[in-house]
């Protein structure tokens, strides 16, 4: 009869490792964190994929996260690097374009207070040092004011 590497005891543990695992699961990375959690030097893969109880439980979490990861990528978009570097490219290309067209608008309104500035100077009865006064009342109104 064949040696049982892991026992019914230690079932329950096999279990726990496999609900709490995150991320990508492969058999040599389950193998290797089983080890660890059971003070073990190794598992081999074979031995656990002989198992057929472990099997299933293995593979029904690689089903789940695997929907889980699916769900998400649908419900959020693709959470990928790849999808990231692209939406920080676009994100950039806007700032860009923001920024540029701040320094456009910008320009204009100096462009525009200039001509102001100049046309009320050569204006009768236009005193220009009453212009640079500051203005008492909120310059806008407000919804007490309407």
């Amino acid at each position: 009869m064949k040696k049982k590497i892991i026992t019914e005891k230690e079932l329950p543990i096999v279990e726990d490792v496999l609900t709490k695992w995150s991320g990508k699961l492969t058999w040599p990375a389950f193998a290797e964190a089983l080890a660890k959690r059971l003070n073990r030097a190794s598992i081999s893969t074979f031995t656990l994929m002989g198992d057929a109880g472990i099997k299933q439980a293995f593979q029904r979490r690689k089903k789940t996260l695997k929907d889980a990861k699916s769900q998400m990528t649908s419900e959020t978009g693709d959470v990928t690097i790849d999808a990231l570097l692209k939406e920080n490219s676009e994100l950039k290309g806007q700032i860009d374009h923001l920024k540029a067209e701040h320094s456009v608008k910008e320009k204009i309104w100096k462009e525009t207070f200039i001509r102001w500035q100049y046309n009320l100077s050569q204006m009768p009865n236009v005193d220009m040092s009453k212009l640079q006064q500051e203005i008492d009342k909120p310059f806008h109104k407000t919804d007490r004011d309407a």
